[in-house]
């Protein structure tokens, strides 16, 4: 550990700069100026915008010969090799033709979404410009993904599952930007996360590259935000069924000089009163109603409010960029029920507060030309509590009654309880990255997190989780060199990686009822391999291979205090990790077509996963399990004006555990319970072009989602005519937007769950049917005088 430590600030410390000028020009069409498209050098993050004349200025390029780029969805893409060998470099005019002038072959610069869906890894890029105006959260958009699946218990601001080509939970690791979200609460919760300031979201599925550097057993998903230099402002309102309420602000300003300050906030309520149907308890019989009556939630609103702030310079000889922020965070969230909808409660809720100061540097060209390095840091201060000292017994109709005995007990634990945790985490990730000519990469990364959690509770009977601090220190290493070939056709990515886990844990011991500490240690090693081949410009095969590990949470090591138990025996997970696929993507004239097909074996041991106790659960090992996973996708489009997509998802999860005398076990081969296996998405979306005097432009959006019945409980177990199951469902959902100005006025109408159809996602716990939203949302874009990558 101490080794770690030292690379991060062996690799953080005070570099030397090559010497740098500035590269500028001016675009024209026709000799009429090209505003507003963006101009790069090839193989390095440096770019500028052109202003309204068409001039751009590419600052603090180190001195040597480079590959101009210009990036523009309406000209043909222009290249040019220059030569830096002085303070500033000006190429006069520089033509663009446009693409209608071209006769047969249209060559477009790719996208950013585009590359990454390139890389040799199995990875799902999603551009998120086309939905920032409709009032969704980060998952709502994900759920309709390939591989993607998740399950929540409830409305907006409810617990969730993810799951990810037959992975699921902690097994799928977050990032925003690159870093880790496991200790930033629940300020950066995907159900949380407006889509407004979110440029794309990257979905690794299986083996991930190790510039996310986290202990990733099954996929990431990294949330990559607007983090261009510019002038922004975007103001957003959104209004629902269920009393919902979601707004949001983000803006940007950046001076002449290079300073620059980032500010957002984001609110979510929602009462969460959606009827469900229940079995209600017959007061004069004492028994259940065999029929089911519709009764409203009555104890299930979720509020949350999160602001943050960044200030910085960019562009500096020293720094690309360097900023200095603060994330603050209050979450209030009520609960109804357990772990089902057998018991109700009726004033059991819970309330977080965070506050989060971060650290960002960047800065490209250390020493020499291509090499770069980039640090972030944070320190966040969490306290969560849940109360519940009611003495009321409440029915789904929202009545109650006074206990008359065990006055001590709350509504869905056995004592009542005030319990507080508090935690304590850092988090420093650096990554190096150099670049040998045009074949040649080298990174590494190296991320240190540590956590405290201290807990406590005035009402307390028996011994009290974390009352001694409980600490999870986790470090990962990871180095990776990648190859290019037969110009960038071939692509190869070897890794290595090293985790390293100390956890310290008091826990209260079965028979005696003593506290007592265990400790455990990890350090393991991890490797793969990556390879890309583009058979033809339009279609590229896929291979993958990794051995990996993942280190218990925090959360599912500690439980939550309440519904979540601890458990201080968790094992690692490890698996071998193999995926194979291709990407097809041709335009024929105005009709593009794309395909993605993947498959994915898993060969995961000692997989953790949460098993019901009642109303609580409990994270456990499962020895050994096999994982084959089919996804694909197919879409085509018509001149940009609409696009068909169909996906699907087949994931077949087995518990291949053994005996202690190597014999397989009873349940051996079936499938694991209570997760689906089969489920896919059809959209269609419609686009109109711009018209009018205002540049007015329509969308239509619709989205079917099908999901297959799935067992709660093993399906070797018990007979087929007592089995729970969890039923099959279609659930669609519709929206229309109109934006005018270019986009800087718009306004979105949606329905979810259009035909109302009953929806499930975990056992007996019903989510809401049908709700109708609007979103107002104005945007406003300045040009900037800065811009780096």
């Amino acid at each position: 550990m101490k080794n770690s430590i030292l690379l991060f600030l062996l690799i953080s410390s005070p570099v030397l700069f090559a010497q740098q000028g500035v590269i500028s020009g001016k675009f024209q069409e026709n000799n009429q100026a090209v505003p507003f498209i963006t101009v790069g050098l090839e193989g390095t993050s440096l770019s500028a915008p052109t202003d309204e004349n068409g001039v751009f200025r590419i600052s603090n390029v180190p001195y040597g010969n480079y590959v101009l780029k210009a990036y523009s969805s309406e000209h043909e893409s222009y290249e040019k090799q220059v030569d830096l060998q002085q303070p500033e470099l000006d190429l006069g005019a520089l033509p663009l033709v446009k693409i209608a002038q071209i006769d047969e072959v249209t060559v477009l610069a790719k996208s950013k979404v585009q590359e990454v869906k390139e890389q040799p890894f199995a990875v799902e890029s999603i551009d998120m410009k086309p939905v920032q105006n409709l009032n969704l959260n980060v998952n709502q958009v994900l759920n309709q993904s390939t591989g993607v699946r998740i399950r929540e218990s409830g409305g907006l601001g409810s617990d969730f599952v993810f799951s990810l080509s037959g992975f699921t939970g902690n097994q799928v690791r977050f990032f925003v930007d690159g870093l880790p979200t496991d200790v930033m609460g629940r300020s950066f919760s995907i159900n949380a996360i407006p889509v407004n300031n979110v440029e794309r979201v990257e979905i690794y599925k299986g083996v991930v590259p190790i510039n996310l550097g986290s202990d990733v057993l099954g996929g990431a998903v990294n949330i990559v935000t607007n983090n261009t230099v510019r002038n922004f402002l975007d103001v957003s309102y959104g209004f629902g069924s269920f009393n919902t309420h979601q707004a949001s602000l983000v803006g940007r300003y950046t001076t002449k000089k290079g300073f620059m300050v980032s500010a957002s906030a984001f609110y979510n309520y929602s009462d969460n009163d959606f009827k469900v149907d229940i079995n209600l308890f017959d007061k004069k019989t004492g028994k259940i109603d065999e029929h089911t009556t519709s009764v409203r939630r009555f104890n299930d609103a979720f509020k949350s409010a999160t602001g943050m702030v960044e200030f910085g310079v960019v562009n500096k000889k020293w720094a690309d960029r360097l900023m200095v922020g603060l994330i603050a965070n209050t979450t209030y969230k009520e609960i109804q029920q357990g772990a089902n909808m057998t018991i109700v409660a009726g004033e059991v809720h819970r309330t977080e507060n965070s506050l989060i100061p971060t650290l960002k540097y960047e800065k490209n060209h250390l020493f020499v030309k291509n090499l770069s390095l980039k640090v972030s840091g944070l320190y966040s201060t969490i306290e969560q509590q849940t109360v519940d000292t009611s003495s009321r017994i409440y029915d789904w109709e929202g009545n109650h009654t006074l206990k008359l005995l065990s006055n001590t007990s709350g509504e869905l634990n056995w004592y009542k309880t005030l319990y507080t945790f508090n935690d304590q985490a850092a988090l420093a990730v650096a990554t190096l990255n150099y670049k040998l000519g045009k074949h040649h990469q080298f990174t590494l990364n190296n991320t240190y997190s540590r956590m405290r959690r201290v807990g406590s509770d005035p009402l307390k009977v028996d011994p009290l989780p974390f009352e001694d601090p409980n600490i999870l220190e986790k470090n990962f290493t990871g180095i990776s060199y990648q190859l290019k070939l037969f110009r960038d056709r071939w692509t190869t990515s070897v890794f290595g990686k090293m985790f390293n886990m100390n956890s310290i844990l008091y826990k209260s011991d079965d028979d005696t009822g003593d506290i007592r500490r265990m400790d455990n240690d990890f350090q393991l090693p991890g490797y793969g391999i990556a390879s890309s081949f583009f058979v033809l410009n339009y279609l590229q095969l896929k291979a993958s291979y990794e051995n990996t590990y993942r280190l218990p949470e925090g959360y599912e090591v500690f439980g939550d205090g309440l519904l979540q138990l601890p458990n201080a025996d968790l094992q690692p997970e490890k698996s071998q990790n193999i995926n194979a696929g291709f990407l097809f993507g041709k335009r024929f004239g105005k009709h593009l077509v794309n395909v993605d097909f993947n498959y994915m074996y898993r060969l995961p041991q000692n997989l953790i996963r949460s098993v019901a106790m009642g109303i609580t659960s409990r994270y456990e090992n499962l020895s050994r399990a096999k994982v084959n996973c089919l996804e694909g996708a197919i879409s085509y489009g018509y001149n940009d004006w609409f696009k068909i997509e169909f996906n699907a998802t087949y994931q077949n999860i087995l518990n291949a555990s053994l005996k202690d005398n190597g014999e397989p076990d009873e349940l051996y081969m079936d499938r694991l319970p209570n997760a689906p296996y089969l489920f896919g998405n059809a959209s269609f979306t419609f686009n109109t072009r711009q018209f009018g005097k205002y540049k007015q432009r329509f969308n239509f959006n619709w989205n079917t989602s099908y999901i297959e019945e799935f067992y709660l409980k093993w399906p070797s177990l018990g007979a087929l005519s007592s089995k729970f199951v969890i039923p099959r469902q279609i659930i669609s959902n519709v929206s229309v937007s109109f934006t005018s100005h270019s986009g800087r006025y718009n306004i979105s109408l949606s329905c979810m769950n259009l035909f109302d159809a009953m929806c499930y996602d975990n056992f007996r716990v019903q989510k809401p049917g049908r709700s109708f939203n609007i979103k107002l949302r104005y945007y406003l874009q300045k040009k900037a005088p800065l811009s780096i990558k």
